[in-house]
């Protein structure tokens, strides 16, 4: 990094890793109970040796991960019934490898079967689908693949991606959704030495014997001094099964130490446990910004002929389109420049993007705004000034209704946010 060889940097290859960082600090944030999750989005880096395909094979990206920690007992998800009847087009591994095509399955059969390993799984394949759908991506060109044994990683229980078919690159994965079981939680405690679990009390509590090495500290203390304190710790984290005949061997500070009886006894106790510490096991949607954005771009385009000219329309969902509405005077005339200033003004200040267009004909500007996917275009004309009504433009039909200047904000709002359908009387 800067001038010369003397610092070295480092990518990281996913964001992910940063919340198990914060695990501990999450855990308190959430009352010490699961299931609870983080997200985080930020950039990612890999070394790609070539990369090529427009954004889907990058040096560098954009991701957007979840990680939700879940109880390795118990991954039922209590909001899946709200979403078991969804009907997904899948690609289990096994039809893969009987070179048969994805099958459309309804989720509580795909876990019932067995397809997907559990239900906190399912239900977020589904909040992926729901997603990806709601943001513009062709519900018709996607699918959810299982990643097949020799793809599986080492660590994952289970993994599914969700794939979207485009025109230059065929079938291409945006999400990966995955239990990475509690592979990065047990990497980070082992490397650390911090535990990172979660108390998960019983309901009732348990008598059970335990066997503990307990430290004599009138031994280590004189014979250890400063790090008499590392000595207990690392003893008392041994379990049995460590102790070989009457002796133990540990490491402190990368130097091996062997003690004998005269440093520790062997107890053996019946205690009362309220619960035990267990491992949470983590389910992860990873999504690729880049990907998916380009994906919706392609997706949302199309053209037709109107009248002997080519129509461009993109057609994006009302919340994800860059400008909502245009407000277009019919003319470059005072009269009507004034009124439209107003409309656009208001509808600003209601916290609606719009664009105001006074060039060309009102057809031009109409297609301009198609093009760049503006929903809904606002027509002031000599009728607005004689009634107070304007035109609203439908982008994806073409139609036309007539409403009153003073219900624009709170009509153009509803339609945004699909609470109101576009009706032609």
């Amino acid at each position: 990094i800067g001038p010369g060889k003397g610092r070295r940097g480092y990518l990281r290859p996913e964001t992910a890793q940063g919340m198990f960082v914060n695990f501990p600090r999450l855990l308190r944030f959430y009352r010490e109970k699961l299931p609870f999750g983080a997200v985080q989005i930020g950039k990612s880096y890999r070394n790609e040796i070539s990369p090529r395909q427009g954004v889907l094979r990058l040096r560098e990206f954009t991701q957007a991960e979840a990680e939700i920690f879940i109880d390795p007992t118990d991954k039922t998800e209590p909001r899946f019934k709200d979403v078991a009847s969804s009907e997904l087009t899948l690609y289990p591994a096994s039809i893969q490898e009987a070179g048969e095509e994805p099958i459309q399955m309804r989720l509580g059969e795909a876990v019932a079967e067995g397809t997907i390993a559990h239900e906190s799984l399912a239900y977020y394949i589904n909040l992926t689908y729901e997603f990806l759908t709601a943001s513009g991506i062709d519900p018709k060109r996607l699918r959810f693949r299982q990643h097949r044994d020799d793809e599986m990683a080492h660590y994952a229980a289970d993994c599914w991606d969700a794939e979207a078919y485009l025109d230059r690159f065929g079938w291409v994965e945006l999400v990966g959704i995955a239990d990475r079981t509690d592979y990065d939680l047990q990497a980070h405690t082992r490397v650390s030495g911090m535990e990172l679990g979660v108390f998960k009390e019983y309901e009732k509590p348990k008598r059970q014997k335990v066997i503990k090495i307990k430290p004599k500290m009138n031994y280590i203390g004189p014979k250890f001094k400063k790090r008499a304190k590392q000595v207990v710790k690392t003893l008392e984290k041994l379990s049995l099964g460590e102790i070989s005949g009457e002796t133990i061997t540990i490491e402190v500070d990368g130097e091996e130490i062997r003690l004998g009886s005269e440093a520790f006894t062997i107890e053996t106790l019946i205690e009362e446990i309220s619960g035990e510490k267990i491992i949470p096991h983590v389910v992860e949607p990873s999504f690729g910004l880049d990907r998916i954005i380009y994906t919706i771009l392609e997706h949302s385009y199309r053209e037709e002929t109107v009248e002997d000219e080519v129509r461009k329309v993109m057609e994006l969902p009302e919340k994800i389109a860059p400008i909502k509405a245009a407000v277009l005077p019919l003319l470059t005339k005072d009269e009507l420049i004034t009124p439209a200033k107003k409309i656009e003004t208001k509808l600003k200040e209601n916290g609606i993007q719009t664009t105001y267009d006074d060039s060309g004909t009102i057809g031009r500007r109409y297609r301009r705004n198609d093009e760049i996917g503006t929903p809904y275009a606002i027509t002031i004309d000599y009728t607005t000034l004689e009634d107070e009504t304007v035109t609203i433009r439908d982008r994806t039909t073409m139609k036309q209704i007539r409403r009153p200047i003073k219900e624009i904000e709170y009509l153009i709002t509803r339609l945004i946010r699909r609470e109101e359908k576009f009706n032609v009387p």
